[in-house]
């Protein structure tokens, strides 16, 4: 019996070392410090028209700007603004490096299990980016699953993949990007066929790229019950933010639609047939 004590007390110390770290990584809402005030770090990404640089380096978009007027109106203006690539917004969130994202993110079920979103600040329908001609003929997405020689550019963790995914289109299709920017060098460059991306997005990258693509047309989106599905972008918070979400909504309520709003969000391509039904998240 004493030989076996040793070991039992080893045991005993492993198992309880485990449960601690189960009890760290599976309840990070716990973990999760609040802000407090100071220096707002939103975090976004690279991506027409809802957040970019300009030519002179400043942030701007809009999701950028629409977070100015409503921060402004809250009295924060201590804003840092971090760049990451888009499929690291909501880890860096989760994980404290930034407060707040604003990157015209799609507010969706399977990320509002990680992190909370405002209420919508616009919305918007799908697009695809093609080679000027639209020498493939692409006018969809779905028509991917019956054609498997046409590959797609999409960015990583972006609603476009869960899409593209859950139409059923095989990897060795999606050529998964960090951002527009690689997608648009990978069409012009014929390394994909088209770049999966939202439609106001899609316009943008097609006016700049000096005559080499063109937004494919006629397109049709996805569909819900035979009507075109569109996303919703919103704001990201911390689940442990609540209380800064929910000051950001009080505002969002009366400003999205309004004559200033739309004067806002207008040349990035957004009228009043973007405005999404604020009332809800």
């Amino acid at each position: 019996m004493k030989r076996i004590l040793p070991a039992s007390l080893a045991t005993v110390a492993l198992v309880g070392l485990l449960v601690a770290l189960a009890a760290i990584f599976m309840a990070p809402d716990e973990q999760q410090t609040p802000w407090t005030g100071g220096t707002l770090r939103v975090g976004y990404a690279e991506e027409y028209p809802f957040a970019f640089r300009d030519a002179s380096g400043r942030v701007t978009g809009e999701s950028p700007e629409t977070a100015r007027a409503v921060l402004a109106r809250l009295g924060i203006s201590d804003v840092r603004w971090v760049l990451t690539d888009f499929s690291s917004l909501i880890t860096r969130l989760e994980e404290g490096d930034i407060d707040m994202i604003a990157a015209g993110m799609f507010a969706t079920p399977e990320r509002a299990k990680g992190i909370d979103f405002s209420l919508p600040t616009v919305q918007a329908g799908q697009g695809l980016l093609v080679r000027a001609g639209n020498p493939r003929g692409l006018a969809s997405y779905d028509e991917l699953t019956r054609r498997p020689d046409v590959i797609l550019a999409v960015l990583a963790g972006s609603v476009e993949l869960d899409y593209l995914e859950g139409l059923g289109v095989p990897g060795a299709q999606l050529f998964v990007v960090p951002d527009a920017a690689t997608g648009v060098a990978a069409v012009t460059a014929g390394r994909a066929d088209g770049l999966a991306l939202t439609a106001p997005t899609v316009a943008l990258l097609a006016r700049d790229s000096e005559g080499r693509c063109q937004a494919a047309s006629p397109f049709t989106g996805p569909l819900t019950d035979g009507r075109e599905r569109k996303g919703r972008s919103a704001f990201g918070f911390r689940k442990a933010d609540a209380a800064l979400r929910d000051r950001v909504n009080g505002v969002l309520a009366g400003f999205v639609g309004s004559p200033e709003h739309l004067d806002l969000v207008g040349p990035f391509g957004f009228t009043a047939q973007d405005m999404p039904d604020h009332t809800t998240p």
